[in-house]
């Protein structure tokens, strides 16, 4: 079944240069805006700014959109910014969590950075703020020395 929106659109999948600040989907009748970015460098990555709510309903869309967009994309590295979100339910932490799990098997690394206090906030109530690893705001734990 077709998305009920336009997915992001992979820039890197058909050649093009990428796009930074490219407007590409809103889910959940424009509560939830997403923006892509595709970062040059040695290793492309894909970045989608999350603005809104992030409730049961845009979290499904923004679901079914990923799923898509993993299945055509060559871009090894999802980013997910969640620094725009303004409202975070359960489901939509559960909807991350799969997200986080789901892709790396199929290759597409991901990352969720800039946490907004929503998201903090409802991922420590629920127990989830060390299973999405926004502890740390999305970032990789420092290296541990060695003696």
């Amino acid at each position: 079944m077709p998305p009920s929106h336009p997915v992001p659109h992979d820039k890197a999948a058909d050649g093009a240069p990428p796009c930074r600040d490219e407007p590409s989907w809103t889910g959940g009748a424009t509560r939830l805006r997403v923006r892509s970015e595709t970062g040059d460098g040695p290793s492309p990555v894909l970045r989608l700014l999350l603005d809104g709510e992030l409730d049961v309903d845009t979290a499904a869309a923004l679901r079914e959109d990923l799923t898509v967009l993993a299945a055509r994309s060559t871009v090894p590295s999802l980013v997910l910014d969640l620094s725009g979100v303004t409202f975070c339910d359960l489901a939509s932490l559960y909807t991350l969590l799969g997200i986080c799990r789901t892709l790396p098997l199929v290759g597409i690394e991901v990352r969720l950075v800039e946490p907004s206090a929503a998201v903090r906030t409802a991922a420590r109530r629920a127990g989830l703020a060390t299973d999405l690893n926004l502890d740390r705001g999305g970032e990789e734990p420092p290296p541990v020395a060695l003696p």
